[in-house]
């Protein structure tokens, strides 16, 4: 169970959160938004309801492009010096002749390359779906070498009903099972009708009027929702 204020993971008996304080039937807080520790909570608005069309601000697409452009240019600059330091390897291995490592350095580096370009790609045509939050867990694994024992990784799932039928999972691979260690296991709650903008890789909620903060759509900085720009990046909150 997870407590409606904060997020914090809770026990299935407890009757109040160990982090916030939030009573479980809702007795201290008026209702279940994402409010961090700290900031003060801002007056409800009940305006906050609905989807914003800010998410097709031309300067998402701007901010995007130049962050590509970056992309691309450090992964065509790793690219000789990754070759230039398999080149150094035949140095230390007789094993290791210059015609292959410089077919090795090209390959890894072209592949660090290629996994930039595949990723803005990729992004460009994820589509934008909307849904509800049916389910969110966290499920521990522990890792094995061949030598044994590896070390221990977390799977974050949040499960949502798509409006137009079916169901839909996203997953994320952490090393923490803290629940903010994936900011949107914090943010968003069972129940919360969401919209998913995939060119932003960005989770909407429908109902922001509980919520103290949301997320920044470029930097994912949690932002004071009363501010119209994030401080940090400058791009616009998602509000209505």
């Amino acid at each position: 169970m997870f407590c409606g204020n904060c997020g914090t993971r809770m026990g299935a008996d407890a009757r109040f959160c160990e982090n916030c304080g939030a009573a479980i039937d809702g007795g201290v807080q008026p209702c279940g938004g994402y409010v961090p520790v700290g900031p003060a909570r801002p007056s409800y608005d009940l305006r906050l309801v609905g989807f914003s069309q800010k998410t097709h601000d031309p300067v998402f697409g701007q901010m995007q492009e130049a962050r590509f452009r970056k992309d691309v240019k450090m992964g065509l600059i790793a690219l000789p010096a990754v070759i230039l330091l398999f080149q150094i390897a035949p140095f230390f291995s007789e094993d290791f002749t210059r015609p292959i490592a410089l077919v090795v350095g090209c390959i890894v580096g072209g592949f660090g390359l290629a996994c930039t370009l595949v990723g803005g790609v990729k992004r460009a045509w994820t589509s934008t779906w909307d849904g509800e939050v049916v389910d969110k867990a966290i499920v521990k694994h522990t890792a094995y070498s061949q030598s044994g024992f590896a070390g221990v990784f977390y799977i974050h799932t949040l499960a949502f009903d798509l409006a137009g039928g079916g169901r839909k999972k996203m997953r994320k691979r952490l090393q923490s099972e803290a629940l903010n260690a994936w900011d949107m296991m914090a943010y968003l709650n069972i129940g919360d009708r969401v919209r998913y903008h995939g060119k932003l890789d960005y989770y909407e909620k429908y109902d922001k009027s509980c919520d103290a903060e949301v997320p920044c759509a470029n930097c994912r900085q949690f932002v004071d929702i009363r501010l119209d720009n994030c401080p940090r990046c400058h791009a616009p909150i998602i509000k209505p």
